[in-house]
């Protein structure tokens, strides 16, 4: 494993990464009745023309995040072959998933965290990128709170108080309609879908994320 000094300096605590990374999830259901995204288990994929990223949050605390980027993953195009992401790699990795993955040409970065820290395989000198920023190119709001406020101004919402509202609203775990009609009225860009299915849409990873206002005998709780 490498040290610490050679894990990019965008990878934050496993958990902050998800709760920025379920804002983006619903900024693009607000705009597109189709987000890039997949949920499976305690899996998050974002899957895009250019390559993509999935975080993964286990239950005894330890984390993945692996992907790459189809142009800029040197792990993959560079070298006689694929770099062995998986070399020293912990026992609870989903070692035969990750391997094929490796060996088809598909994984070009993978980082696990445990013990308070992220860990990779080491790398030959030849890679200079593995593609993970490239990777998250238009959703990097995952990595940190500047690149979120960017994500909400890239998806036209630029009022920054709106944008302030709606994280209260996902970190307390109570979006409802209202929430995301308050975002949407924000927008300095007009979008020609419908907003009904786009507010449906949201509403139905709101649920699934864990982040939906609940009712009980129609009160919020």
């Amino acid at each position: 494993m490498t040290n610490v000094l050679a894990i990019p300096a965008q990878l934050g605590r496993p958990e902050r990464m998800w709760e920025r990374a379920v804002v983006v999830v619903l900024i693009a259901a607000t705009r597109t009745a189709r987000p890039v995204f997949r949920l499976s288990d305690c899996a998050l994929s974002c899957a895009h023309s250019n390559g993509g990223w999935t975080l993964a949050l286990r239950p005894d605390g330890r984390a993945l995040f692996y992907g790459q980027d189809v142009d800029c993953s040197d792990t993959i195009h560079r070298g006689p072959g694929p770099v062995d992401l998986l070399a020293g790699a912990p026992d609870w990795l989903p070692h035969r998933q990750l391997r094929d993955m490796n060996d088809a040409h598909e994984l070009g970065y993978l980082y696990w965290w445990e013990e308070g820290h992220w860990s990779r395989a080491p790398y030959p000198d030849f890679v200079a990128d593995d593609g993970l920023v490239a990777s998250c190119d238009g959703y990097a709001g995952i990595f940190d709170d500047r690149s979120l406020a960017n994500s909400f101004a890239d998806a036209g919402y630029r009022d920054r108080r709106a944008a302030e509202r709606f994280i209260s609203r996902v970190e307390r775990g109570t979006v409802n309609a209202t929430a995301l009609q308050d975002l949407m009225d924000s927008a300095s860009v007009f979008s020609s879908l419908p907003q009904e299915p786009r507010i449906s849409t949201a509403l139905e990873w709101a649920a699934r994320l864990g982040v939906a206002e609940r009712l009980v005998s129609g009160r919020a709780v």
